[in-house]
């Protein structure tokens, strides 16, 4: 594997790193707090099993060439990678202070520190906009805070380039209840998409979690395009609603700009010195000293979960997916979670259906047309009921039977 800033594959990781507490836990990787032997500077060291992350090895190498073309004090910095056996040592910026998600755990932030706190994201994201580059997944999750209260976006899997020629981009990705309704249909869409996540930010840092939070995921992508853009209600002032107000346009071309953002009223009035929200860092580990902590296990994999109850803050390591069981003992649990995907999945395709009558048609042109490219046509009978004989009941019979009709 081959990633900007990767170190001399003879140079071995633990001679000049010294692992110390974990901070964050995922499927197929570790975050530690760490020590540079040769500086005793305090780094994070994401540690990463590329045997059992195959699936996710794009994902990897997008964050770190972003990181890696990234200089502003409003991103996380990326200081180099190493490669041990088939474990990748990711060495980066240590924040002490934790994600804004996680000190929402301790309580609601008041207005001056959720201006503070917008005003650094819209200086990295005006940073990376001028650099030509999305981050696509703008939540408190992914904003990060130092012990002494900056902070700084991080978590770049998703992040897009945009060429001086292609000044839109087209993919599906993000997560659902921060995404913008153009990245949701699929269209053309360029930084605006990112002030919409912005926006929803914005709402989840007053409220402690985004809009629409209660409802399914697969609902929500159909939600947000066709539904009035959210609006932050409740006791807050004039400028704090218009500022989510001019966010959450759900055209985009009158979206203003980051660089726009920083002078609205809202964070004129309100923003303080970044020092300020030290004290958000300090009620959360007071909160955790009380003995409050998460109801989810530190192996499930939550936006908000794979947490440790240590002293630190937790870092959030999303970008991972269920390890891969192994042994005879792991077959009988492959077999019983297929079935619960496969039901899962059964579910979320009656739901996707009942909101928009037809998509289940659509979803069917789509497999066959991508299949038919690898698929020998004489095969083509033969594989579908093989696919369609994983589905236990009439909806297999169903898709079965749209597919034999269009093949």
């Amino acid at each position: 594997m081959e990633v900007p800033g990767m170190q001399s594959s003879q140079i071995d990781p633990e001679e000049l790193f010294t692992k110390l507490d974990r901070i964050g836990k995922g499927s197929f990787g570790e975050v530690f707090k760490g020590i540079d032997n040769r500086t005793q500077s305090v780094v994070a060291i994401k540690t990463i099993d590329l045997e059992e992350a195959e699936d996710e090895i794009e994902d990897i190498q997008q964050e770190i060439t972003v990181l890696s073309q990234c200089d502003s004090p409003y991103i996380t910095k990326y200081y180099g990678s190493y490669l041990k056996g088939s474990k990748l040592w990711i060495i980066m910026e240590y924040l002490g202070g934790g994600s804004a998600l996680d000190l929402l755990r301790a309580g609601p932030f008041d207005e001056s520190q959720i201006a503070t706190m917008l005003k650094e994201i819209l200086k990295g994201l005006d940073y990376l906009h001028s650099e030509k580059k999305i981050h696509r997944d703008i939540k408190a999750a992914n904003v990060l805070l130092s012990e002494h209260g900056q902070v700084k976006l991080a978590d770049f899997g998703v992040a897009g380039q945009l060429t001086d020629t292609q000044i839109k981009r087209e993919t599906f990705v993000g997560t659902p209840f921060w995404m913008a309704p153009e990245v949701i249909q699929q269209s053309a869409y360029d930084s605006k998409a990112d002030i919409w996540s912005l926006g929803i930010t914005a709402i989840e840092l007053a409220k402690g979690e985004p809009p629409n939070s209660d409802m399914h995921p697969m609902r929500v992508l159909f939600h947000i395009p066709k539904s009035p853009p959210p609006t932050l209600t409740g006791d807050f002032s004039k400028s704090f609603k218009e500022f989510t107000e001019a966010c959450l346009n759900k055209d985009p071309a009158f979206r203003p700009t980051a660089k726009e953002l920083l002078k609205h009223k809202f964070i004129v009035k309100h923003c303080k010195k970044t020092s300020y929200l030290s004290e958000l860092i300090d009620r959360f580990r007071r909160w955790k000293q009380e003995g409050h902590s998460d109801s989810s296990s530190d192996d499930s994999e939550g936006e908000s979960s794979n947490k440790e109850n240590s002293e630190s803050p937790e870092w959030s390591f999303t970008t991972v997916r269920k390890k891969k069981p192994d042994g005879r003992t792991a077959l009988n649990g492959e077999h019983s979670e297929q079935r619960l995907a496969i039901e899962e999945l059964e579910r979320n395709i009656r739901l996707a259906e009942e909101v928009c009558p037809g998509i289940t048609d659509r979803m069917v042109k789509h497999i066959i047309a991508r299949y038919q490219k690898y698929v020998c046509p004489s095969q083509m009978s033969h594989f579908w009921q093989h696919f369609c004989s994983l589905f236990s009941f009439h909806s297999s019979e169903l898709l079965f039977q749209q597919i034999k009709n269009k093949t």
